[in-house]
């Protein structure tokens, strides 16, 4: 049983200590798997291995906008979270799962993709770099961080967010990559918590697992 939580839009340094508490729980058995579905105010994070910004413009231009760059323990390069992008944040056990971290972020992906299909968007992966991608534009991102056996942060879908703030970056640290979104291949606008239930139907199949959908906190 996966326990779903829509959050709505939130900033993102409370819901990264919510999901450091919940890992932390979840390894001691004190929490059942959960599925975080959030948005978050504009802010830039690194992954673990790039603690420098890998950007397209100057620093001044990325404080000018008011986005924060905080530094963070998942896997991958830098990325952008902003208004319009649905985020999913898997606390899972996988070594009750009985799955490797590969196929765990692999699943993200498939559910992501899926998702995508049902708002006309036809996205596939690449080999070059995780995540969900429209031709050669980047739909989706996911990184993801594993302790104890147990996941937290997850998977990026870009809805309509700003994508003006993507090019203050090298998203994913790969240069000359376009961002794209549900908004801009279709015309559709679709919010979070649609999508975030779409998304959360998507997991569910794609893993073989029940949800268990609490109230909007």
């Amino acid at each position: 049983m996966v326990v779903v939580r829509q959050f709505g839009q939130r900033d993102y340094l409370p819901m990264l200590a919510f999901q450091r508490d919940l890992q932390r729980a979840r390894a001691d058995a004190a929490t059942p798997d959960t599925l975080i579905l959030t948005g978050h105010e504009p802010v830039l994070t690194l992954g673990r291995s790039h603690t420098e910004p890998d950007l397209r413009a100057p620093l001044a231009a990325v404080e000018a906008a008011g986005i924060a760059i905080v530094q963070t323990e998942r896997g991958g390069d830098i990325t952008y979270h902003g208004p319009g992008q649905l985020v999913a944040y898997g606390i899972i056990h996988l070594g009750e799962w009985g799955i490797g971290v590969v196929d765990y972020v692999a699943g993200l992906e498939e559910a992501a993709i899926r998702m995508l299909a049902e708002y006309g968007v036809a996205a596939s992966r690449m080999p070059k770099a995780r995540g969900a991608w429209v031709g050669d534009r980047k739909i989706a991102s996911v990184g993801v961080n594993v302790r104890r056996r147990v996941t937290m942060h997850g998977i990026a879908i870009n809805l309509a967010p700003d994508l003006a703030h993507f090019a203050l970056i090298n998203p994913c640290g790969l240069e000359g990559v376009e961002m794209t979104s549900v908004a801009a291949e279709t015309g559709r606008a679709v919010g979070i918590e649609e999508a975030g239930a779409a998304f959360a139907r998507h997991f569910a199949a794609v893993f073989g697992c029940e949800l268990l959908t609490e109230a909007r906190v």
